[in-house]
């Protein structure tokens, strides 16, 4: 059936995003962006001493991502496609909001270790998708890529959950183990789940999602088969 085709979720897809991208998100993006950019220099210059200002700003973050993406999408999608969006959409609300309380749940218990000191030297080759994740350049379903210096301000990063959380659950593991376990697990899970169903849709923006989602269950297992020989 046409209304359960990735061909057809991929054009409700590109018409609701088009809108946000164009309607409200051309104000939001930017600020997004250049939040994101004070405070990564913040971390950079002694990131547990902004620990709380990192946590706060992408509470807001996620916040605003599952009430729109995760809810006004989801009625969006409904809109175009019936029933039918919950076989491509109906697990992003539960998804985000697991993520949003792990954000609420960090804010008070600050398990995050923020200062990027004693990190070993591999960690640092998730750098490339983290840097691809915050520009998350322009792609069109029938044309590609568009590689537009604009998007360093005005992408999705900030806007939608898939370049979001590539970028945060991307410098979490640096860090991994020692941050917020809950809130890496949610993301990682997210990132597994969307980013795989994005490969078997063919939506290539988003395979650094599952790229990262891999190698964090990767970092998870080795992290949990350390701890049981060391037992």
């Amino acid at each position: 059936m046409n209304e359960i085709s990735p061909a057809f979720f991929g054009r409700s897809f590109g018409e609701i995003t088009n809108d946000y991208i164009n309607g409200p998100g051309k104000y939001i993006s930017p600020v997004f962006h250049v939040a994101t950019i004070v405070i990564f220099i913040l971390i950079i210059l002694n990131g547990n001493k902004h620990k709380d200002k990192f946590t706060l700003y992408f509470l807001i973050n996620y916040t605003w991502i599952f009430l729109y993406a995760g809810l006004y999408m989801s009625y969006m999608f409904f809109q175009k496609m019936g029933i039918y969006f919950l076989v491509f959409w109906g697990a992003i609300p539960f998804l985000l909001f697991f993520i949003l309380y792990q954000w609420l749940r960090e804010f008070r218990v600050k398990k995050n270790n923020l200062t990027l000191k004693r990190i070993p030297y591999y960690r640092f080759i998730i750098l490339p998708v983290i840097l691809f994740g915050f520009w998350y350049p322009t792609y069109k379903w029938t044309g590609g890529f568009q590689f537009e210096i604009k998007d360093f301000l005005f992408s999705f990063y900030g806007l939608m959950p898939c370049p979001t959380t590539i970028v945060v659950l991307g410098l979490l593991t640096l860090k991994y183990p020692d941050v917020n376990k809950g809130l890496f697990y949610s993301l990682t899970l997210f990132s597994v789940m969307v980013g795989t169903a994005q490969f078997a849709i063919g939506y290539v923006p988003d395979y650094p999602l599952a790229i990262t989602g891999y190698y964090s269950v990767l970092l998870i297992a080795f992290d949990k088969l350390h701890f049981i020989f060391l037992k």
